[in-house]
């Protein structure tokens, strides 16, 4: 596998356009993480009160199909403009938390060589670095 990296010289309007899209993303990746969180202290409680595994809440998977699954049932209540940006936006969030949580899952289990890896935190619109990845921009939204 082989990966290109590009600078890319781009007018104001395809700056605010990259913008949106990392946005997006960014939007993606914080809903689900706040959905996976709330699933996990909702299972701690549940717990800590005494309740039989078999009857606590549910876990929805962490893989990035389970995570699209439910973003894709979601996403017209959470981001009603989801149609104004590319589906590789939102699926660049969910892949990069998908992701964050397998390694901190394998390291919490001490399946990753390496230093420990803490659980995935929330993207700031100010403090991260805005980023997306796309394997293909479709025609109507080419920037």
């Amino acid at each position: 596998m082989q990966a290109y990296r590009f600078a890319l010289d781009v007018t104001p309007a395809q700056e605010r356009a990259l913008l949106t899209h990392a946005g997006a993303a960014r939007v993606a990746f914080n809903w689900s993480l706040a959905r996976v969180k709330a699933v996990l202290d909702q299972r701690s409680a549940e717990r800590s009160y005494g309740v039989a595994e078999e009857l606590l809440t549910p876990v929805s998977g962490w893989s990035l199909a389970a995570l699209r699954r439910v973003w894709n049932a979601e996403k017209g209540v959470v981001a009603p403009w989801w149609r104004e940006v590319s589906k590789e936006a939102f699926n660049t969030g969910l892949d990069t938390l998908a992701r964050g949580l397998k390694q901190w899952d394998d390291s919490r289990r001490g399946q990753r060589a390496g230093r420990r890896v803490g659980f995935p935190r929330f993207k700031s619109r100010h403090r991260s670095t805005p980023s997306v990845r796309v394997r293909r921009v479709p025609p109507a939204t080419r920037l």
